[in-house]
């Protein structure tokens, strides 16, 4: 996690949208890993049926697309990071085709 974002600092409600968003995420990370462990400790699943599961959750059609967009999202991201005057040539050209408002 990366805490808050820049722009956050200069917004406070962002900044408390974006620090209770992640606590909410760590905090379901941390019950799911619990319960995760509580079944296999007392060997009611096995670690490699954690991971099949897991597998088949995340290609389930429920899951499956949010996945790929964030996925999908994130790459778009780091190549304007790595790129960023290739980004803002993307992003200008897209805006005058009218393909973003």
């Amino acid at each position: 996690m990366s805490g808050v974002s820049r722009d956050g600092y200069y917004n406070p409600d962002q900044a408390i949208d974006e620090l209770l968003l992640q606590k909410q995420v760590v905090d379901q990370a941390v019950d799911t890993q619990v319960l995760l462990r509580i079944l296999v400790d007392k060997e009611i699943i096995t670690r490699e049926e954690v991971a099949q599961y897991r597998n088949e959750v995340r290609t389930s059609p429920k899951y499956a697309n949010s996945i790929n967009k964030i996925e999908h999202q994130l790459k778009g991201f780091e190549a304007a990071k790595s790129d960023p005057q290739g980004y803002l040539q993307a992003l200008l050209k897209a805006k005058m085709e009218g393909k973003i408002k």
